[in-house]
């Protein structure tokens, strides 16, 4: 059986910063919120936030390099 990552929940002021950091992301970059781009944007977003990136600039760091990378 697979060893499991433990991710923390997350609160609602994170979940303010998420949401402001993927409306950013998705106005600079032209995403459609309702694609699936957005959706694994949102989905990457909870999952960094969950394992330790709690800060807008590590969050907007990451939407970066995953552009750069498209």
């Amino acid at each position: 059986m697979p060893a499991q990552q433990i991710r923390n929940p997350v609160s609602p002021e994170q979940l303010t910063l998420l949401q402001d950091v993927f409306d950013e992301a998705c106005r600079e970059h032209g995403i459609d919120k309702t694609s699936p781009d957005a959706e694994a944007l949102a989905l990457i977003l909870v999952n960094s936030m969950q394992k330790g990136s709690p800060d807008k600039e590590q969050l907007a760091a990451l939407i970066q390099a995953l552009i750069h990378d498209r």
